[in-house]
């Protein structure tokens, strides 16, 4: 899994740094269940930032931006990244 958070400075305002930190205790998070649980190899997710305000129509409105793989989350919230970070690594329906 990539997660992407937008680095221009519409998003870098709108609070993308907060973002970035949920990513990052998402990750920690799953890695210590998978080793707690003893469910093997904590899933890969590679967290960066990138300009990718130009991949979407109506970037004007969008900030914060994310981008989970190929889906992108505009006006993006801590609790929605979280939530589609860990949804991506249970079974659908056990999802949230």
């Amino acid at each position: 899994m990539k997660v992407t958070i937008c680095s221009c400075a519409r998003c870098t305002a709108a609070g993308n740094e907060f973002l970035y930190d949920s990513a990052k205790v998402v990750k920690k998070d799953l890695e210590i269940a998978y080793k707690l649980e003893n469910l093997g190899e904590a899933p890969k997710i590679e967290i960066e930032y990138d300009n990718i305000m130009n991949e979407v129509d109506d970037a004007e409105k969008s900030a914060p931006l994310a981008k989970i793989d190929d889906t992108y989350y505009k006006k993006a919230t801590p609790e929605v990244l979280m939530e589609h970070i860990i949804n991506g690594f249970i079974p659908e329906d056990e999802a949230l």
